[in-house]
């Protein structure tokens, strides 16, 4: 049923974009880490933050899964935004280590309610034939729509932030709960998809079984491996940008500039990823994909100065290029019945490894960001070459 207290005559695809986008203009990311140091956080701290967050997604992803199965994928991504909105407004007021860990822990739960059930509500909004191909595509949509988010959002930022002074970051700070809070709102026109989501009511129990009976399958166990040992860590990425621009002598605006750029040219690049898969097929589109991934880290690593500026841009723009290739592929192997628990169970393992190599990234950070991200490229074309999977059905070659 729909909201009774909103209609709107738009399709999912587009409502989640138009969501993705307001929850999404955070006007402080661009420098979120100088802000979390100038309240006396480490590089260790700031990375254990995000682990903490992980930590929480690991322990919530599979009973916030078998929620969406039960109560459906639209409220749970409502639940998830409601969540995600009281943090920010949280996030204003936070002085000290424990209460950004506290924060944490409840924006790791609003990720949970939001992993499994986006993507399952996305794909069985999908009609017709060929959904695989759908999901790649309108994923690019809302994954553009992510991207321009973070295009504006930094531009916006480095007016609202011109000076590094705790009254611009919270100024920033309010607004982006404002606009997170409008994307929960909006959240209420979602409408559950019908003919896909009827099917015999079933414990908990039997949900999570489910789920790891369709993990039960090679081509996604090894598509599975391919995530977490090739993932390209893009938090890590944002986390740590900021701070090794500092050290090379780069202005707070020309940390904002570089993230909007990237982003910019990311919503061309999700937006357009499946055609890449289309012409050289799913395979050498994912070793592209990760290979340039790898190859970014590396050259961030060796250079300096202004050159870094380009290189951020590009690999900012790639960094989740592949995520919308994986999403078709990976939802061509699993059943409607239970997406969003067998969703929620591929994402908690990727999770729990994030968790725990981020503080590895934490630590080698605090001596030397460079190295850091060499590590990180060298471990990217490491994971590309031995995960990657040998072959994919015929439908995923298609030129």
């Amino acid at each position: 049923m729909g909201s009774p207290i909103f209609h709107w005559k738009l399709d999912t695809a587009k409502k989640l974009a138009i969501i993705t986008f307001l929850s999404n203009l955070y006007f402080y990311n661009h420098v979120g880490t100088l802000y979390q140091q100038m309240r006396g956080l480490d590089l260790l701290q700031v990375s254990s933050i995000w682990s903490i967050i992980v930590g929480t997604i690991v322990l919530a992803e599979v009973p916030t899964g078998i929620l969406a199965d039960k109560i459906g994928r639209k409220w749970s991504v409502s639940i998830a935004l409601l969540l995600q909105a009281i943090g920010e407004f949280w996030y204003f007021f936070a002085t000290g280590y424990l209460s950004f860990v506290l924060i944490a822990v409840l924006a790791g739960i609003g990720y949970a309610f939001l992993s499994g059930a986006n993507e399952a509500l996305l794909y069985d909004s999908l009609t017709g034939k060929n959904k695989a191909k759908q999901m790649a595509k309108v994923s690019g949509f809302i994954g553009s729509a992510y991207h321009l988010a973070f295009f504006l959002a930094p531009i916006a930022g480095g007016l609202i932030v011109s000076q590094l002074v705790l009254s611009k970051f919270l100024l920033a700070i309010l607004l982006t709960a404002v606009s997170v809070t409008l994307a929960f709102l909006f959240s209420l026109t979602i409408q559950e998809p019908k003919n896909p989501y009827r099917h015999q009511e079933q414990s908990p129990l039997e949900i999570l079984q489910g789920g790891f009976r369709q993990l039960n399958n090679p081509q996604l166990i090894r598509l599975l491996l391919f995530g977490i040992f090739a993932s390209t860590y893009g938090n890590t990425l944002f986390n740590f940008f900021q701070p090794y621009f500092v050290e090379n002598k780069l202005s707070a605006q020309t940390i904002a500039l570089a993230l909007a750029g990237g982003n910019l040219l990311a919503v061309y690049v999700q937006k357009n990823a499946y055609k890449l898969e289309e012409k050289l097929g799913l395979r050498i589109a994912l070793l592209i994909s990760s290979l340039a991934s790898g190859g970014f880290y590396l050259m961030l690593a060796s250079l300096r100065i202004y050159a870094l500026v380009p290189v951020f841009i590009l690999a900012n723009a790639t960094i989740d290029m592949r995520s919308p290739l994986i999403s078709s592929y990976q939802n061509s192997l699993i059943s409607s019945r239970n997406r969003a628990t067998t969703l929620s169970l591929i994402n908690m393992l990727n999770r729990f490894y994030e968790a725990a190599i981020g503080l590895l990234w934490g630590w080698l950070a605090s001596n030397s960001i460079g190295n850091t991200f060499y590590a990180i490229g060298v471990l990217v074309i490491l994971g590309t070459i031995v995960f990657l999977p040998k072959k994919f059905p015929p439908a995923f070659h298609v030129r």
